[in-house]
């Protein structure tokens, strides 16, 4: 993230705004507000860079884009962004922005798995979130009154941070428990679970892999009879199976029912699948992805518009848990809130040295699965599966890129589609008048170049303007993550 911010961007208070994208400005009469102009615009939605551009943020939202000198009426104050480049906020489709560490204890002679949250943890998430761009999230999963208690604050100015859309407590069975999980035995439990989480604001119902098919279908229906959208991280039901029971979205790039194999492959998986975490590499390595199972699942995702949270950076860091500064550096460790970066390391599946090998070189067949899903027109969310953005969010989009999708169409897939598959590209998502005034300026080009996202410079959301080096400073981000650089 650069840090020789100009002196303009300095003195920058907390009233600014967002910027919509038409090349010419508007001749209406607009009321006074923020400009920032001199700046380029990467617009992904028509595939171009409109150099000298400017936009006008009035009552947080975007009141007039365009390019060239300002003609309007004097703004009440302008900001010179020459040299810079903005992008509407980024979305972060998997987030865990109010979870704590995951933790394991023994009640009752029974172990039990539960992920806390911790108002402190959150407030370190949440600023870390949007100090890299990220304006908003969709957290898929955790305790509601947390995330009710989250949005709370967001909306009075308690807590710096991007906008939430969450799935409330995890419907998963035993081990798995605390405030963060739940797990309905009937009918009347699916509903009054699901009610109880649309009560709380939650727009997500997620469902676990731990559940068999019947659950699954209970859930689903749950969720759609209380408002909510059915989301599932599935193991051994297909995704094929889950899309022709009504699900809305489904977590990671890891479709690992053997019910996807074909017939030889498939009896290999299961001879050989056991407690260990090789099914996570091994499935790729037999799945024909051009046979029918796997082309009839395509078809079936696309037209019921199921969305996929493709997550790639959750294989690769899988896959190289052995050598984990290749893809885990120290330096983005230090972006960690340090209770969950010990949670997230101890948490790691372990695999032999040959496994490791394996699994690294299936890794190339993940990316072709994502692409593929791309080019069948199965909607796409970029996440990180971390607690929102951080370093791990460009290198989500470098992963895509790699996969062989077009460079415009991943920085789409972090803005305008990412607001369309959550059913808010009506007002965020897009540099256009009339929307939020969520916008992100970088010292460089993203276009190409996700690492170019880590040069934020500037953030504004719902038109509160602040620099990376303000926002994280609200949480003493320094002392708090000095430490873990140097271990």
């Amino acid at each position: 993230m650069r840090r020789d911010i100009g002196q303009a961007l300095i003195a920058l208070l907390v009233c600014a705004s967002l910027l919509g994208c038409n090349s010419v400005a508007t001749t209406h009469v607009v009321p006074a507000g923020v400009l920032y102009h001199g700046f380029s615009l990467v617009d992904p939605n028509a595939e171009r860079v409109v150099d000298d551009a400017y936009v006008l943020i009035n009552d947080g939202k975007i009141a007039a884009v365009g390019t060239g000198e300002w003609k309007g009426p004097a703004p009440e104050r302008s900001v010179d962004m020459t040299g810079h480049y903005a992008l509407p906020g980024l979305i972060d489709g998997h987030a865990h922005i109010t979870s704590g560490p995951h933790s394991v204890e023994v009640v009752d002679g029974d172990p039990l798995i539960s992920i806390p949250s911790v108002d402190a943890i959150t407030r370190h998430n949440a600023a870390v979130a949007l100090a890299f761009g990220i304006t908003t999230v969709r957290n898929p999963g955790g305790d509601p009154a947390a995330n009710a208690r989250y949005d709370a604050q967001i909306r009075t100015g308690a807590l710096l941070g991007p906008e939430a859309l969450h799935a409330g407590a995890v419907i998963q069975p035993p081990p798995f428990g605390g405030t963060a999980f739940a797990y309905p035995r009937s009918e009347t439990e699916w509903n009054a679970e699901a009610r109880r989480q649309a009560d709380m604001g939650m727009r997500y119902f997620k469902l676990y892999s731990g559940l068999d098919a019947d659950e699954l279908k209970q859930g689903i229906q749950a969720a759609h009879r209380n408002g909510l959208k059915a989301i599932a991280h599935l193991d051994t039901i297909s995704w094929t199976q889950a899309a022709r029971l009504g699900i809305d979205g489904l977590e990671h790039t890891l479709p690992t029912s053997s019910d996807l194999l074909e017939p030889k492959q498939r009896a290999t998986y299961l001879a050989e699948r056991g407690a260990d975490a090789r099914y996570l590499f091994r499935w790729f390595e037999l799945a024909d992805f051009d046979g029918p199972l796997i082309q009839e699942m395509l078809v079936v995702l696309a037209q019921r518009r199921v969305v996929v949270s493709t997550t790639l950076g959750v294989n690769e860091l899988t896959y190289n848990s052995d050598r984990l500064d290749s893809v885990l550096p120290p330096e983005d460790r230090a972006y960690f809130h340090p209770a969950n970066l010990e949670a997230l390391l101890s948490f790691l599946p372990r695999m032999s040295e040959e496994d490791h090998r394996k699994a690294r070189a299936a890794m190339p067949k993940v990316l072709d699965f994502a692409r593929r899903l791309h080019a069948a027109g199965v909607p796409i969310l970029v996440g990180t599966d971390g607690n929102g953005g951080g370093p791990a969010y460009s290198r989500e989009l470098q992963l895509h890129l790699r996969a062989g999708i077009r460079d415009w169409d991943v920085l789409r897939l972090a803005t305008s589609d990412a607001a369309d598959a959550l059913g808010i590209g009506n007002r965020t998502g897009r540099i256009a008048e009339g929307m939020e005034a969520d916008i992100v300026f970088f010292g460089s080009n993203p276009l190409g170049d996700p690492a170019g996202l880590r040069e934020v410079t500037l953030v504004l959301t719902d038109g509160k303007a602040g620099t990376p080096e303000q926002i994280l400073g609200s949480v003493d981000f320094e002392s708090r993550t000095a430490s873990i650089v140097r271990r």
